[in-house]
């Protein structure tokens, strides 16, 4: 069977985990960024991804690094910092830049996976979210994630949007140098918060191109994240114990949105056949704990 080629353009730090996975003898990567050598520096191993210097809103640059032929695209962009103008760039200009590009190929890729964020979901309460409910976004953020995606389905409607939660693992640890700074969340009301573990975010995209590439198309449209949302306080006091503090360590209350409490259904990744690796904080904080000795 033929090698088939998998652009990964915005291709960080979820980008080249993803290649170290893939079987070499199926795949080869391609990862374009804007500067390459970052990635290099930050030791984004070259045998897994063939780097190349790219402006994923410059529809030429696209044009040139996809006729070399493409058989899988995968989106994956991250904001140079918290902006409306960098989210802007970000989304909005390397959306309207592929969906320019993509339909027009003389041999448009098999799959587009558009990497997106929950953060469309403004809504708040005890009602489970999926992906059948409107997304009604609370910010300038949610607004133009929506808006990307709304690019990405006009131009290709066979696209697949995957909506991930707060991603967490090794090299992703916010939460817990919030609580070793004593920080938590109110216990009322309850702040819902939705996760998942980085090692199921690359399993499930590889998932999805594999199902694809046997003739499964995947749903337009999932939401990434594990099985069981969790208020953040009631996670905070699990991870102090598991962390061997005691419980008067959380000392400082941080009080945030209540637009940022809800609910999400993975309902629909997991009737694709994935099965995950963690499918709660206990598992997948327990082996990043470990992990860090």
């Amino acid at each position: 069977m033929a090698q088939e080629k998998l652009w990964i353009f915005g291709c960080g730090d979820l980008g080249a985990r993803l290649a170290l996975q893939l079987n070499r003898q199926e795949y080869t990567v391609y990862g374009v960024r804007r500067n390459p050598l970052v990635a290099l520096a930050n030791r984004r191993r070259a045998d897994a991804v063939n780097w190349r210097r790219g402006d994923a809103t410059s529809k030429e640059d696209i044009e040139r690094h996809l006729e070399q032929g493409a058989d899988v695209v995968l989106a994956t962009f991250t904001p140079s910092d918290s902006t409306p103008g960098a989210y802007h760039r970000a989304y909005i200009d390397t959306a309207t830049a592929l969906a320019a590009v993509l339909p027009n190929l003389a041999r448009p890729p098999r799959l587009l996976i558009w990497v997106s964020s929950t953060r469309v979901y403004g809504q708040c309460g005890d009602q489970l979210l999926d992906e059948q409910t409107p997304p009604i976004p609370s910010g300038y953020q949610g607004d133009i994630l929506l808006a990307a995606e709304e690019i990405i389905r006009s131009a290709v409607p066979t696209a697949c949007v995957v909506r991930f939660a707060g991603i967490y693992g090794p090299g992703r640890d916010r939460l817990l140098s919030q609580v070793r700074a004593g920080r938590c969340a109110p216990p009322q009301p309850p702040q819902y918060s939705n996760r998942i573990h980085v090692d199921d975010c690359i399993g499930f995209l590889i998932h999805l191109m594999e199902q694809q590439k046997r003739g499964r198309s995947p749903e337009q449209l999932y939401i990434g994240a594990d099985c069981t949302p969790v208020p953040m306080h009631e996670l905070q006091q699990w991870l102090v114990k598991a962390m061997g503090y005691s419980s008067a360590h959380l000392r400082e209350i941080v009080r945030t949105s209540d637009r940022r409490s809800k609910k999400l259904s993975n309902r629909r990744m997991l009737a694709s056949g994935y099965e995950m690796k963690y499918p709660d904080y206990r598992t997948g904080y327990s082996a990043l704990l470990e992990s860090e000795g």
